[in-house]
């Protein structure tokens, strides 16, 4: 069993934290030093290990295939899940919840298939409803992954319905907005 560490030895880390993390060029500041310069000869070292570090497209192929495939086995581990749905509903997603429970539309929230989570699932109608911040629209990357997305959903049989958030809310007429909306995921009314 391994010793706890003393007072004595913690005081002595704490001392010693700010002096020993110093390079040289943080050093040469506090000396009022020039910045050194770096040699030829270490640059060029320096630019023949990054470029040897660049993974030729077949190995991203591979890698990319591999997380793919890791990810299909293991939902619970998607970023997306890990990283956004864990800081809770954005307000849009909060306000598209209120609308539709208070015209009692049953849907699953944070629906699940494949890689994908759905914002507002209809799952028995195959109807995804997705509340688009601006970076849906403004982030190529986010762009891109969308169109995958819809894609890879629309394969399946199911419909994205996109309400991009910023537009929402300047429109006069809400309420016609939320009418047509609701008329797609209930169906024409007989």
């Amino acid at each position: 069993m391994k010793k706890p560490k003393s007072e004595k030895w913690y005081a002595a880390m704490a001392a010693k934290k700010g002096s020993s993390a110093k390079n040289q060029y943080s050093k040469a500041k506090d000396l009022g030093l020039p910045k050194p310069q770096i040699s030829e000869k270490s640059r060029l070292k320096m630019s023949i290990a990054s470029s040897e570090r660049r993974h030729t497209d077949e190995t991203k192929k591979k890698i990319s295939e591999s997380r793919i495939k890791f990810l299909r086995e293991n939902p619970d581990q998607v970023p997306y899940k890990l990283n956004h749905y864990s800081k809770g509903r954005s307000y849009a997603e909060e306000y598209w919840k209120v609308v539709l429970d208070s015209n009692n539309i049953v849907y699953e929230e944070q629906y699940q298939i494949g890689t994908y989570q759905l914002d507002f699932a209809f799952p028995e109608l195959k109807i995804d409803l997705e509340i688009d911040g601006d970076q849906h629209h403004l982030d190529e990357r986010i762009v891109e992954s969308d169109k995958r997305r819809n894609l890879y959903l629309e394969e399946l049989g199911w419909t994205v319905i996109r309400v991009k958030w910023s537009e929402y809310k300047k429109l006069i007429n809400k309420k016609d907005y939320v009418n047509t909306i609701l008329e797609r995921i209930r169906g024409p009314v007989v």
